[in-house]
C-alpha cells in the first residue's frame, strides 16, 4: 500500500504546480484516512529530492 500512496501523493502535488499543501489536506484530496501514512511518504519524497518542504510544513512538487 505505502508505494501506491507515494505515488498517488506525488501525482497530486504534481498536478497542482506551485501550490502548497498540508500533510492533512494531501491525505483529504487522495482519499486516504490515514495522515500518518501520507506524512511518512511525503518525507520520503521529499529525501528523494521531488518534494520540497516550506518552514511551515506545507508540501509542493519540485518544479
Amino acid at each position: 500500500m505505502p508505494e501506491g500512496v507515494k505515488n498517488k501523493v506525488y501525482q497530486f502535488l504534481a498536478q497542482n504546480p506551485g501550490k502548497e499543501f498540508t500533510a492533512e489536506e494531501v491525505a483529504k484530496a487522495i482519499g486516504v484516512d490515514r495522515v500518518a501514512v501520507v506524512k511518512a511518504q511525503l518525507t520520503r519524497l521529499k529525501r528523494e529530492g521531488k518534494v520540497e518542504e516550506t518552514v511551515d510544513h506545507r508540501y509542493k512538487a519540485k518544479q
